[in-house]
């Protein structure tokens, strides 16, 4: 199984790696054999990187804004230049708005759009070539169980979540023949900075906690496990799929 598993000799490139989920599979990814590409816009990218290395995996950091596309073109060829072509892509980077919906701007609306959703197809399309020519490749698009239910005043959040399974489908289907699997892994409340804080209040965490058959939130290190195997050739046969880790939630809903 570990042989399955095992991402040995593969560059896998994630974005919005700095901190929380992004981070959590950036660990899982090194500690699983591969050379991971540490990507954002945060200075501290490098403190992924350099836990990383001390750890000792191999791993770089590099700044990149997911909103520009020059910013993408350039930071996969310094990839590719330094720790060679890539193998796994990790669509990670994104925001939130939270807002009532008559008061969303359409520059608002745009940002929330440019970054969960046109990055990722961005940066698929800038890795592809490269994974069509040899044969094999893997794309792992983070999503949100926001994608799968309606939550008020997340109007922009929601669609672009929704908007990233239906571009795993369109790629997943139009590359397969070429050996690469895309699969978007979609994940429920997970312990990082905006959750965290919202549990901070009693009364909020017992209201959103009611909502999850599991009774709590997941821990960003349970993600990186199954971002590991949508990664590696245990995948192999899956492709254009949405794998929800949510404690239940969706189905709940």
């Amino acid at each position: 199984m570990a042989d399955w598993c095992s991402l040995a000799g593969r560059v896998a490139l994630i974005t919005g790696a700095s901190r929380g989920i992004g981070r959590a599979v950036a660990l899982a990814f090194a500690a699983a054999g591969a050379d991971v590409a540490c990507c954002a816009r945060s200075a501290q990218i490098e403190t992924t990187a350099e836990d990383i290395r001390s750890a000792g995996g191999r791993a770089r950091s590099f700044s990149l804004d997911v909103t520009r596309r020059a910013d993408i073109d350039r930071c996969v060829d310094d990839v590719r230049r330094t720790l060679g072509p890539v193998d796994i892509l990790v669509n990670n980077a994104g925001i939130i708005l939270e807002k009532k919906s008559l008061e969303v701007s359409d520059e608002e609306w745009e940002r929330v759009l440019a970054t969960n959703l046109t990055s990722m197809f961005r940066l698929a399309r800038a890795v592809a070539p490269g994974m069509i020519e040899r044969g094999r490749g893997k794309i792992v698009n983070i999503g949100s169980m926001y994608g799968r239910i309606g939550v008020p005043r997340y109007a922009a959040y929601c669609a672009s979540k929704a908007a990233v399974e239906a571009l795993t489908r369109s790629l997943a289907a139009e590359w397969a023949r070429h050996g690469i699997q895309v699969n978007c892994l979609a994940p429920g409340y997970i312990n990082t900075d905006i959750p965290r804080e919202a549990m901070a209040d009693g009364k909020t965490r017992a209201h959103l906690l009611s909502k999850v058959p599991a009774r709590r939130i997941g821990e960003p290190a349970e993600v990186g496990p199954l971002a590991v195997y949508l990664a590696s050739s245990a995948s192999d046969f899956m492709t254009g799929q949405t794998v929800r880790l949510d404690g239940g939630q969706t189905i709940a809903w």
